[in-house]
């Protein structure tokens, strides 16, 4: 009996110990998690505040910083986390090769701590309390994508919300900037947006003659069956979601002997991508012109789907696939001055450098400025269609004196999306969270979103490049 005593008194002191371990970090997590509300301590700071006034030690301050930014999150717009799962260990580990002296960044659950290329067992590197780094900065959850919080945008004009940022940026400062720039326009009454009502899509026929003569037979052929083949194709395949065919387009090239011809379709829809639709109705077109040529004696050498000019995935100039969007934030001229602690003109002449390196360097419109990596983060954090990480959005970064202000903005000229899962594609119970979490409920707020936070991010790193402080060396 006295050691069943003591047994019971043992366990019991131990569900105490835990119980109080519990009931004190639920005391941290709260505590944070106002001060993130209420602006008293940034988001990407939780951790060194959990060290420095909460007494906590490395690795346990990153899984509190994770959850109370989590709660900062579920607060802010009412939803749960309930698929965006969060490791128990949620921060990676430091190692070393004895052989070659590589240091790798290892997330802590991976069991395989050997060297990928010699081989050899790796060997813990740094100091106890240093060995540990976070998986991303401002890291909220995600096993393979790692999430990160990036603040609130808020946005007017065409769409009036406040989107709340849940992106999947993985190691690095991104999401830190975005925040920052975040901040910045909200304080300038928020970014100005201007969204497209419709998105367009494309999808194109290729045909292969021997001469231009004939040729010119096959397009004025089409020409004259077009009224007829676009109410079949809008009838037939792009009613479903209100689609319509609104422009076809003639492109004549030559190789060699060859002659070709490639007739695009250009559809556009209110509410879908409509990707999926125009290719199955391009599709019905070619056989539909195929047997038409025949009956005109029309002689081709080849007919097939011609991929090369409709944008799929093809960041281009030409790319008429996605729908329109802008954002922008105007200010005086004296406020950004002070903010970039130099002169407008060094400003004009930063965007010029840029505007030379994309349309001289590389030869054609691609990304100017940081598109190239925010963009794709959203597309990766929300897995809307289309979800590849090289998305086929170009963007364009501007800036505007209008009198006595400055307009600083960026446009998104074809934002690829349908953000809701059905035939346009299934979005994943992880994404469709975090879509919601955003507070993106169609392609159109989608689109709005995507352009603020694009705005807020390049914001921000052209006051630091102009200010000298972006890639400094401590040394």
């Amino acid at each position: 009996m006295i050691i069943l005593h003591f047994a019971f008194i043992w366990v019991w002191l131990g569900q105490a110990g835990v119980e109080k371990k519990m009931s004190d970090e639920g005391k941290i997590i709260e505590e944070i998690t106002g001060k993130i509300k209420s602006g008293e301590v940034q988001p990407w700071k939780a951790e060194s505040v959990l060290i420095e006034e909460c007494g906590l030690k490395a690795p346990e301050h990153y899984r509190i910083a994770a959850v109370s930014r989590r709660r900062v999150i579920e607060e802010l717009t009412g939803y749960e986390f309930n698929y965006l799962e969060l490791p128990e260990q949620p921060y990676l580990m430091q190692w070393r090769c004895p052989k070659d002296k590589s240091i790798w960044h290892i997330e802590a659950r991976d069991q395989d701590t050997a060297c990928t290329r010699c081989g050899a067992s790796l060997e813990p590197f740094g100091e106890e309390g240093e060995r540990y780094r976070p998986l991303a900065n401002n890291y909220v959850g995600g096993s393979e994508e790692y999430y990160s919080y990036a603040g609130q945008i808020k946005v007017f004009g065409d769409v009036d919300k406040t989107f709340t940022n849940v992106l999947a940026y993985g190691p690095g400062f991104g999401s830190l900037g975005i925040s920052v720039g975040c901040f910045r326009v909200n304080k300038l009454g928020g970014a100005e947006v201007k969204v497209a009502k419709l998105a367009g899509a494309s999808r194109n026929l290729g045909y292969v003659f021997h001469g231009e003569e004939e040729r010119e037979r096959a397009v004025q052929a089409a020409k004259e069956y077009l009224p007829t083949l676009r109410a079949e194709m809008e009838e037939k395949y792009l009613a479903e979601f209100s689609g319509e065919v609104y422009e076809v387009d003639f492109v004549r090239r030559q190789h060699h002997g060859q002659c070709y011809l490639s007739i695009c379709f250009h559809t556009r829809f209110e509410h879908a991508r409509g990707h999926g639709d125009t290719s199955i109705a391009v599709g019905f077109a070619r056989g539909r012109l195929d047997k038409k040529f025949e009956e005109k004696g029309v002689k081709y050498q080849q007919s097939l789907i011609a991929m090369g000019y409709d944008g799929d995935l093809k960041p281009s100039p030409r790319n008429r696939r996605g729908r329109y969007v802008s954002a922008q934030v105007e200010l005086p001229i004296s406020a950004y001055e002070k903010m970039s602690k130099t002169s407008i003109d060094s400003l004009l002449t930063y965007m010029e450098i840029d505007r030379q390196g994309v349309t001289q360097e590389q030869g054609h419109f691609l990304y100017s400025g940081m598109g190239g990596e925010i963009i794709p983060a959203i597309y990766r954090g929300t897995k809307v269609n289309p979800r590849p990480y090289n998305v086929s959005c170009t963007e364009n970064v501007y800036v505007e004196i209008r009198g006595e202000n400055l307009i600083y903005g960026v446009e998104l000229p074809n934002l690829e999306a349908g953000a809701t899962s059905s035939r346009e594609g299934l979005i994943c119970p992880t994404a469709r969270e975090v879509l919601k979490f955003m507070g993106i409920g169609t392609s159109r707020e989608f689109a709005a979103a995507t352009a603020a936070i694009t705005l807020a991010g390049e914001f921000n790193f052209t006051l630091l490049h102009l200010r000298g402080e972006m890639y400094v060396s401590n040394d």
